[in-house]
């Protein structure tokens, strides 16, 4: 059995870049002379952004989940987390390192996209409640973490509040690992443990 465990055991490379994605839809949106031509072309992205959405509220539920798995499975145990790129940053790059911007970005933009679904295609689309709560709990971990700039061993990773006291009975290695070979994080979102 190995010393060392991964900090992404794969999820990582299904992660999209929303906010790039989302400034170049609207940036498309804008250069549209008329608010028809505006509507049809959101009526276009709608479903890809929720999916993409999805996609990445999958993505840190899976992060929620595999240090969870990391926290509490080698407690007695503790190893070394190989492969966290976080780790080797310079102190000017983490001076510069925002580790919220990503979900500060999402969670801001779920009004903007309830608001935009409605505005341009007259049906009301709301962000499921669970998608807060995985992105808030996700937002503690890292603050915890403080971005994982120095998480060199199980050990020395935080849970947030809600996590910490959990009994997870699920095989969490099993489920990331299906997700990863099906090439979707898409089930990962749909585990139960965060209400």
């Amino acid at each position: 059995m190995s010393d060392k465990v991964k900090f992404d055991p794969g999820m990582g490379e299904y992660v999209v870049n929303f906010n790039e994605y989302i400034n170049s839809v609207y940036s498309k949106l804008m250069s549209l002379m008329t608010i028809h031509q505006k509507r049809a072309g959101f009526k276009i992205y709608v479903n890809k952004i929720f999916d993409y959405m999805k996609n990445n509220i999958s993505f840190y539920m899976g992060c929620l989940l595999w240090a969870y798995y990391l926290s509490t499975n080698f407690k007695d145990n503790p190893k070394e987390i190989e492969g966290n790129p976080f780790c080797n940053m310079s102190d000017e790059e983490v001076k510069k390192y925002d580790y919220l911007m990503q979900i500060s970005f999402m969670e801001n933009y779920f009004d903007n996209f309830e608001r935009d679904s409605l505005y341009y295609t007259g049906k009301k689309i709301e962000i499921p409640s669970k998608w807060k709560n995985v992105l808030k709990q996700y937002g503690e971990l890292l603050t915890l973490n403080k971005g994982f700039v120095s998480t060199k061993t199980t050990s020395d990773i935080v849970l947030p509040e809600m996590l910490k006291n959990m009994k997870i009975d699920i095989n969490i290695e099993d489920l990331i690992n299906k997700a990863i070979l099906n090439k979707s994080l898409d089930t990962l979102i749909d585990v139960d443990v965060l209400g």
